[in-house]
């Protein structure tokens, strides 16, 4: 094989990407090579001429053929940023997206010092649990999953932002891991992304989506509510009264939501758009 620069490395990784199908192939291509390189994109620019070795050209071409077969960058290059924050990701969690950021703005835009605790639900690779817990550093966070390998990425998550020592970790479908304490624990906010794809729904999404993230994290059930109904129903036991409980919901959902809600002591504080105009965010209190 005859050596390959940086530039060519682009050219034709760009390229194989294009033919796949795969949208924004540069800047994936891109992403690609400084992660193999080890370096930043600037890099990538500002040394157009370097050559790769043998195995960087290999690992080159290995992460670039993954990319084509439809496997998300960030599951590649094992990093997404949220919120400012470099967070570790794998396929045992969902990746973090710009949206989900909405949550963590309705929280610091509502939180004082007097605020203590915090539940995340379903925490995934723990982007909202460590995103909070920087934001807040008089808070304490509980953070809640089903799944073992998640819970074990979002502590690697927290070690790696320096909030390990004020987040606990706790193996639990949405709460049954509190649901058993004598003196269950009163949060201030709780927050959560719950799974808001309907069984029906879930062979639509994209093959980055569909074939790549957990399930579990993304389908509700037959109905794309039934969780956040759910959350509705047994967050005011592990609520401080006023407290208040902000998730993510999935587009057109809002109307049903907000009809469930009618019938109970839940007030709807806001509803936060995102940047397609999407009703996303729901923000909620409870006045019982």
């Amino acid at each position: 094989m005859s050596a390959r620069t940086i530039r060519q490395a682009l050219e034709w990784g760009w390229r194989y990407l294009d033919r796949a199908g795969i949208e924004e192939p540069r800047r994936a291509a891109s992403a690609l090579l400084a992660h193999v390189l080890q370096r930043d994109i600037l890099y990538l620019l500002t040394r157009p001429e370097t050559l790769l070795s043998e195995s960087e050209w290999e690992d080159f071409t290995h992460a670039i053929e993954r990319r084509a077969r439809g496997e998300p960058l960030q599951y590649i290059t094992g990093h997404q940023e949220f919120f400012g924050l470099d967070f570790l990701v794998t396929p045992d969690v969902l990746i973090p997206r710009p949206e989900t950021e909405l949550i963590v703005e309705a929280v610091l835009e509502r939180a004082t010092d007097a605020d203590r605790l915090l539940i995340d639900v379903g925490t995934g690779s723990g982007c909202l649990a460590v995103t909070l817990a920087v934001h807040l550093p008089q808070a304490r966070v509980l953070a809640l999953d089903i799944s073992e390998a998640a819970l074990a990425v979002a502590r690697r998550n927290a070690e790696r932002h320096g909030v390990r020592e004020r987040i606990e970790f706790l193996v639990s479908d949405l709460f049954s891991a509190l649901e058993g304490m004598p003196d269950p624990p009163q949060a201030d906010f709780i927050v959560a992304n719950p799974p808001y794809i309907s069984e029906s729904e879930f062979s639509t999404l994209p093959r980055e989506v569909r074939d790549y993230e957990p399930r579990g994290a993304l389908v509700a059930g037959p109905d794309a509510a039934e969780v956040h109904r759910r959350l509705f129903a047994h967050s005011p036991r592990f609520l401080r009264p006023g407290g208040y409980f902000i998730c993510e919901m999935g587009y057109g959902q809002y109307p049903s939501l907000r009809e469930h809600l009618e019938a109970t002591p839940w007030e709807v504080v806001e509803v936060k758009r995102d940047l397609q105009g999407i009703e996303r965010t729901l923000v909620l209190r409870w006045r019982a």
